[in-house]
């Protein structure tokens, strides 16, 4: 078999195991995680352009949410992807997704009809095509990234190494087949594809080649508008060798190359800001209400190496590809600027977002989009005769990724590990932990503060050190003992005393109503005998918050099982409450032992913070 062949097999093979996984994991199950809920999460509001658009015309998104309470099942539903421009309602995302998804929506509306099936948007035929759509995406992608590697004179053995090694040692994985109407797997074609382009276009310096540059890099922006920096890839890809002229001398001969580029750009934008005019009227808008960007303070080291979503945590393989750049610095200054650029601006914009672990997830999806850069970065690493190894050693060195990130997603999609909040603690006790036992073990209250929270300055501070009684608090069984954490009293919780000192708080005392509260908590806990906080709740709760109910929220003192005694250990928490509509009642934080071993607490603290008021609508 000629060695050219190996990478197509190799997508070849892909696509049999992708389209199996998916029809097993997504067509025939009968749970709810079935096909019902191929378009969720954030994926609703990408794809909500169809359906309100093209069946309901009707842009102020009611039919949708209608049809997605239905079928989400909650009361009172309000897609978190809609907000409010002045009086209007416009939904938060940029429509590249749904430009692309659009020939597989009309596929599933015409089979809909021919079935007599409800033509919703969302029943089974449009479920269907979107996971087939993410699909069809990937191994595109996954073409497009076996091009750049043959341009860039790859092993073809290598190649068809490194191509299933991005996709199944990466989350690329999880977010095709669990969550395929979210944006990543769009982008990643969509920037594969300019890469692609801008190689022919190298080789090949035709206009055609330069409008298909800038198609690609138009909708790159339109899915992502931060995914824009990848023009600076462009140098990148200039080789140093026979037929590729250095980027400043292509610069110089195709000056047309720089007029083309923003044409698709202003095209699919142009598209963007009429959407935006036909939803509110106007033509440029921040559709990202209450969320921005941090850019002073970005969480750089959370972002790479924190146990709660850390790039090089759960996805070890990119921070080999990383080590490509050490490699290119001694073959190419040139490429080795533009890639350290395109890190760094990437590593920036995505640390700098106030939300940083973006939501419940598998790992950093942030990076997705742009894995077919990494891969090319492991290409440079040990395709170069210096770091050359044998196909074996290659494949050894893939194999330790490939199957961590197989377990982990599996560990993941059986709620092993937590959607967000996980810690070196949680990390450590279910590493690689299969067993049923360790399902839903973990649970953890680590809210990070919205982007409106004025985190400088709290409402308000309640501390109780058990010494005396103070306001605000209620009375509780206090103990004086030699062994306190600070003075000499505690608080003591057992089989007869089940609940701590309660702060009873009037929230309208703290801000004006309507108000959202950021709590942070923090006390001191020591276990008498071994294991005795393993029952012990924080609650939180309030008789009426609004005129739909009460308020009442439970979770464990201890995120996983302790067996010492004696010790005095520090528990954390950190939570947005619910907005309070209702003044009148009291709110109450305290801990209950719902056991019956002793459990003695010290040091209870709980700040509140609140929003920023909002400027005036205009």
């Amino acid at each position: 078999m000629p060695r050219q062949k190996y990478p197509a097999i190799a997508i070849y093979c892909l696509i049999t195991l992708m389209l199996a996984f998916f029809a097993s994991n997504r067509l025939f199950r009968g749970d709810p995680e079935g096909w019902k809920l191929i378009i969720s999460s954030d994926g609703l509001g990408y794809y909500a352009y169809l359906p309100a658009f093209l069946i309901d015309r009707d842009p102020s998104f009611k039919k949708v949410t209608e049809r997605e309470t239905k079928i989400l099942g909650y009361d009172k539903y309000k897609p978190s992807y809609l907000v409010n421009i002045g009086n209007r309602t416009v939904d938060k995302y940029f429509a590249g997704e749904a430009i692309l998804l659009l020939p597989f929506f009309l596929i599933a509306t015409l089979l809909s009809w021919m079935g007599g099936l409800e033509i919703s948007g969302y029943s089974f035929f449009f479920q269907l095509f979107t996971g087939l759509g993410a699909l069809f995406y990937l191994f595109l992608g996954l073409y497009y990234l076996k091009k750049i590697l043959e341009y860039f004179r790859t092993e073809p053995i290598l190649s068809a190494i490194l191509i299933p090694s991005i996709l199944l040692a990466t989350n690329l994985f999880f977010y095709t087949l669990w969550r395929p109407s979210m944006s990543h797997v769009y982008s990643f074609f969509a920037i594969n594809g300019f890469l692609w382009f801008c190689c022919r276009a190298i080789q090949n310096p035709r206009v055609w080649n330069f409008m298909l540059v800038s198609l690609f890099l138009g909708i790159t922006v339109m899915i992502r508008p931060t995914n824009g920096i990848v023009i600076f890839l462009v140098p990148f890809l200039f080789q140093v060798r026979e037929n590729i002229p250095a980027f400043p001398e292509f610069l110089k001969k195709h000056k047309s190359f720089l007029l083309i580029l923003p044409a698709g750009v202003i095209i699919f934008m142009g598209i963007q800001s009429l959407l935006w005019h036909i939803q509110t009227g106007r033509w440029m808008i921040w559709s990202y209400q209450d969320e921005g960007f941090y850019f002073g303070y970005p969480e750089v080291t959370n972002v790479l190496f924190s146990y709660r979503k850390g790039l090089f945590i759960y996805t070890p393989l990119i921070f080999i590809a990383c080590l490509g750049l050490f490699r290119l610095w001694f073959i190419d200054r040139v490429r080795f600027t533009s890639a350290a650029l395109f890190i760094f601006l990437s590593v920036w914009i995505i640390a700098a977002w106030w939300n940083w672990p973006y939501g419940d997830g598998f790992g950093l999806r942030a990076f997705i989009d742009g894995y077919g850069f990494y891969a090319l970065l492991l290409a440079v690493l040990l395709n170069h005769r210096w770091t050359r190894l044998s196909t074996p050693a290659v494949i050894l060195i893939m194999l330790p990724f490939v199957a961590l990130n197989l377990l982990q997603t599996w560990q993941y999609t059986e709620h092993i590990l937590l959607p967000d909040g996980m810690n070196r603690e949680n990390y450590r006790y279910v590493f690689l932990k299969t067993d049923s036992a360790y399902r839903r073990c973990l649970r953890s209250v680590d809210e990070l503060p919205g982007y409106r929270m004025d985190m400088l300055h709290p409402c308000k501070v309640f501390r109780n050190n058990f010494e005396t009684v103070p306001a605000n608090w209620s009375y509780s069984m206090v103990m004086k003992t030699s062994s306190a954490h600070s003075g000499t009293h505690v608080g003591l919780i057992d089989s007869v005393h089940h609940f701590s000192s309660t702060l009873l708080l009037r929230p309208e005392r703290l801000s004006s109503y309507p108000a959202i509260f950021y709590v942070e908590g923090s006390f001191w806990i020591r276990d008498s005998l071994p294991g005795a906080s393993n029952k012990a709740k924080v609650i939180l709760s309030m008789d009426s918050i609004s005129p739909h109910g009460f308020y009442y929220y439970a979770f464990p003192v201890n995120p996983i099982p302790v067996t010492t005694r004696g010790i005095w250990r520090n528990c954390r928490f950190s939570m947005t409450l619910p907005e309070f509509q209702i003044p009148g009642h009291l709110l109450k934080i305290y801990i209950w032992q719902t056991g019956n071993k002793p459990v003695l607490i010290d040091d209870f603290s709980l700040v509140f913070f609140t929003e920023q008021k909002k400027p005036a609508a205009d």
